[in-house]
């Protein structure tokens, strides 16, 4: 049974109309060139827009979402922000997470770099047991080892029934993962 479902969905301005649908457990892969309409494609997923033409079929769903450019709030330190969100999303720290992506709970956020950011960001999107985990351009300052380590952790969230999808220039990472590729 599908979580949300697309048909002839577009915005006016987008060159691509989208028929998709989202099952439980998918992977899914979105990649092509700017311009093309995968921004545009994960706001009208997201509800965020609202399609001029076609119709989105939406169950409630909770949805973790990493947008391209993430703002975290400067002033805070990693481990009361991430404390914070687990309180609010009434979940437990993604201890596994911080552990695999080494991120330094006792600085504030403005002192992490861009990778250690894009890192955190990350870790947010999990937070809250979603249904359904958006990432767009999560590789985002992430140097080779921490790209990997974002892979294995979407394998092994994928093998417990997460649906996915993942927005990329660099879709090659990804490609054995995924059950449902989009290249617009």
């Amino acid at each position: 049974m599908h979580l949300i479902e697309l048909k002839e969905a577009r915005k006016l301005y987008c060159p691509e109309s989208f028929n998709l649908k989202i099952e439980s457990k998918d992977f899914i892969l979105i990649s092509g060139e700017n311009g093309k309409g995968k921004t545009t494609l994960l706001e009208l997923i997201l509800g965020f827009k609202k399609p001029d033409k076609g119709f989105i079929e939406k169950k409630k769903l909770k949805i973790g979402y990493l947008p391209e450019v993430m703002m975290l709030p400067p002033l805070i330190k990693v481990s009361d922000y991430l404390e914070t969100l687990a309180r609010v999303k009434k979940d437990r720290l993604q201890e596994d997470m911080i552990h695999l992506f080494n991120i330094p709970l006792f600085k504030y956020i403005y002192q992490l770099s861009k990778g250690n950011q894009q890192k955190l960001a990350i870790i947010t999107t999990f937070i809250g047991k979603p249904d359904l985990v958006i990432l767009d351009e999560p590789l985002s300052g992430l140097d080779q080892v921490s790209m990997q380590v974002l892979k294995a952790y979407l394998k092994k969230k994928k093998a417990e029934g997460l649906s996915i999808i993942v927005s990329t220039h660099k879709p090659e990472l990804f490609k054995d993962l995924a059950n449902k590729v989009l290249c617009l």
